[in-house]
C-alpha cells in the first residue's frame, strides 16, 4: 500500500524540514554522508504508528549527482491494533516525558530498556496518572546500531 504526497510537498526540500529531533537528525546525517561516502542506495526498516495502526515502512537513501540525496519511502505493511491513547496528540498531557525510539516506536521504561508501547503503559502503570505523559522522541540503542551498520 502506497501513500503518494503531492510533490510540491517534499521535492527539493531538505529532511530536515520533516526530522525535527535532534538525536534523529543526528542519525540521518550519519546516513547521508554515508550514503555519499559509498555511493550506494541504504535501506532501512522503521515503524511510523498512530493510534490504531503499526506501520512497517521501508526507506531508501539514495545518492543523487551533485552531492544531492534523495529518500524513497514506502509502507510494507500494516496491522491494526486497538487505539493507544498515549499516541494522541489531542488530550491533554502532564509535564512528565517519556522517550519514544523514533525507529522502533519501543518506549524506554528505564536506562537501557525499551519496550513496546503496550508493555511500557502496563510496567510504568501509566493509565493510573490523571494525565498521560508527552512524547520525546530519541533513538533505542539497538535501531541506532543497526542504522551504523
Amino acid at each position: 500500500m502506497a501513500v503518494h504526497l503531492p510533490t510540491d510537498t517534499v521535492l527539493n526540500k531538505s529532511i530536515f524540514e520533516f526530522v525535527t529531533d535532534r538525536t534523529c537528525q543526528h542519525l540521518y546525517q550519519m546516513l547521508i554522508d554515508r550514503c555519499k561516502k559509498e555511493q550506494q542506495t541504504l535501506k532501512l526498516s522503521f515503524r511510523h504508528d498512530s493510534l490504531e495502526r503499526r506501520r512497517f515502512m521501508l526507506m531508501e537513501i539514495i545518492p543523487l549527482k551533485d552531492e544531492a540525496t534523495g529518500f524513497k519511502i514506502c509502507v510494507v505493511r500494516e496491522v491494526a491494533r486497538d487505539p493507544v491513547k498515549l499516541l494522541d496528540v489531542s488530550i491533554d498531557k502532564s509535564d512528565e516525558f517519556l522517550i519514544i525510539c523514533s525507529w522502533c516506536k519501543r518506549i524506554r521504561v528505564d536506562e537501557g530498556n525499551w519496550v513496546e508501547v503496550e508493555k511500557a503503559i502496563e510496567q510504568l502503570g501509566l493509565f493510573d496518572a490523571s494525565l498521560l505523559p508527552q512524547i520525546s522522541h530519541g533513538m533505542c540503542p539497538m535501531c541506532y546500531e543497526k542504522a551504523r551498520e
